[in-house]
């Protein structure tokens, strides 16, 4: 899988197609309308949001992630304070 560590993101970012390959329905999650600036040069609207467990190695976390519909070569964008914890 291919996680994309941003050092000046924000927040965490995943595109519409992993919520799809997670088999999670977009319809089950919480609309969202925040509009995430710069990470693809232009603003892009958040379309829902989602409260995700995550496992990296030892480190066990529960993020939100902002749903983009938007074509990305990552699966996850996690902003770079979150690795610290």
């Amino acid at each position: 899988m291919r996680i994309l560590v941003d050092c000046g993101s924000a927040v965490n970012i995943m595109p519409k197609s992993t919520i799809y390959g997670l088999g999670i329905s977009i319809k089950e999650l919480s609309k969202c309308r925040m509009m995430i600036q710069g990470f693809n040069l232009e603003g892009q609207r958040a379309i829902v949001m989602t409260r995700l467990e995550l496992t990296i190695g030892d480190l066990t976390t529960s993020s939100i992630f902002y749903v983009i519909d938007s074509k990305t070569s990552y699966k996850l964008m996690i902003r770079y304070p979150w690795i610290h914890k």
